[in-house]
């Protein structure tokens, strides 16, 4: 690779350990991908959760704090695996609470925003079209690259806090022109959509762009911000989609054609069955069987979103013999409560939990086995973490479940 002068002098050691390994690190992953040089990015988003970083995790982020580490773009973080406002609530180990507590205070010494959230682009980082950034956490990856058209690939742990610190990424994959236009057209046949349609259009989008990039056609105009979120989330999960084009939509897709002029390697037409064929793939409880627990926010809800479900609880409250747990950023629980939507869905049994998720929080110590949720990102990660069945069903259906009239 190419690198500065200031680069050469972080390798020989001249900024600090931190910044020595950080490089080093971005170097060989560079070399590795055949990257001729380094670019600057804009900001970084990184992960920080104990339930997927473990103990080698904490080691590698501490040793990066203990060397000097700080970041020189703004940064923010995943959610944690821990909710530390609530830890007892939810029956979090004391143990487990202090692997997470380890890895809070290293991201803070390192200068992290601690946001602890997957939706940074609502707060705390939003970066501008075009911009080169570099972001962990696939479904903010997804939506960065698709709906905002910044540039990023799916930027692997360690990989991102390095970025952060040194402000640089090894250019290749998506930070590159010809790397970002689309191989296979999704020519959707549905009429209206319903919100759980974007999660389900998402994992059949995923599951057969494996790791090519779809060009969507046939998404409603007025689609908002919250069903792109969920659509990108659901492609993400069921396969390794960073990088989306809805035709008429999405800001790449309306500068230029996504496919550059080239004809796409297949062409998927998605009809109503096909929605109907992934939503029973994607249920995997049996009928019968007892929902025990019910979760929404996967992605983490927005004041939209939370507000869509307080006017659906009008009358109604949470059941005793099921729990019906809903997961958002710290901002929007704030601001929820300012607005007075979640005191009395408080006071109706639902609980809140912020600052971390159900897919990478220690949901497994309820001993659940079988849990209903409206995400197909949810749906598709939840099972394999906490070892138990989903019934995967749109908010109305969740609602129902979970709740009756008072």
């Amino acid at each position: 690779m190419i690198l500065t002068d200031e680069e050469k002098a972080c390798l020989q050691g001249s900024h600090g350990e931190a910044n020595r390994l950080a490089v080093e690190l971005l170097v060989r992953v560079g070399e590795a991908f055949g990257s001729e040089r380094l670019i600057p990015i804009t900001s970084a988003h990184i992960l920080g959760h104990y339930g997927s970083l473990h103990q080698a995790g904490i080691d590698f982020l501490e040793r990066l704090a203990e060397g000097g580490g700080q970041c020189r773009v703004p940064t923010t973080v995943d959610p944690s695996s821990v909710d530390f406002g609530r830890r007892e609530q939810f029956r979090v180990p004391e143990d487990y609470v202090e692997k997470q507590k380890r890895l809070q205070v290293a991201v803070e010494k390192l200068g992290v925003i601690p946001s602890w959230s997957c939706t940074p682009y609502f707060a705390h980082n939003v970066p501008r079209f075009n911009q080169n950034i570099a972001w962990a956490e696939s479904s903010a990856v997804a939506y960065a690259n698709s709906v905002i058209g910044a540039r990023t690939n799916r930027t692997s742990f360690g990989l991102d806090i390095c970025a952060a610190i040194t402000g640089k990424i090894p250019e290749f994959g998506l930070y590159e022109e010809q790397n970002r236009k689309g191989s296979i057209l999704f020519e959707v046949e549905l009429g209206a959509f319903s919100d759980l349609d974007y999660h389900t259009l998402g994992a059949i989008v995923g599951r057969r762009s494996g790791s090519r990039i779809p060009v969507i056609k046939g998404i409603p105009p007025d689609v908002t911000n919250d069903r792109l979120k969920c659509l990108g989330a659901g492609a993400a999960s069921a396969g390794s989609v960073a990088l989306y084009h809805a035709s008429g939509i999405t800001p790449e897709a309306q500068l230029k054609d996504p496919f550059d002029g080239t004809r796409p390697e297949e062409i998927f037409t998605v009809s109503r069955k096909d929605l109907q064929d992934m939503e029973d793939q994607i249920s995997t409880a049996d009928p019968n069987s007892k929902v025990e627990m019910v979760t929404l926010g996967c992605p983490l809800l927005s004041i939209g979103e939370l507000k869509a479900v307080f006017l659906k609880m009008q009358h109604r409250r949470v059941k005793k013999d099921i729990f019906f747990w809903i997961y958002l950023a710290q901002e929007t629980y704030d601001l929820g409560r300012a607005l007075g939507l979640v005191e009395p869905l408080e006071k109706a049994g639902i609980w809140f939990s912020t600052q971390t998720c159900a897919t990478i929080s220690s949901v497994k110590v309820w001993g659940f086995s079988h849990v209903m949720t409206n995400s197909a990102k949810c749906a598709l990660v939840v099972p394999s973490e906490h070892n138990l069945s989903i019934t995967y069903r749109d908010t109305d259906g969740c609602i129902l479940t979970a709740t009756e009239p008072v």
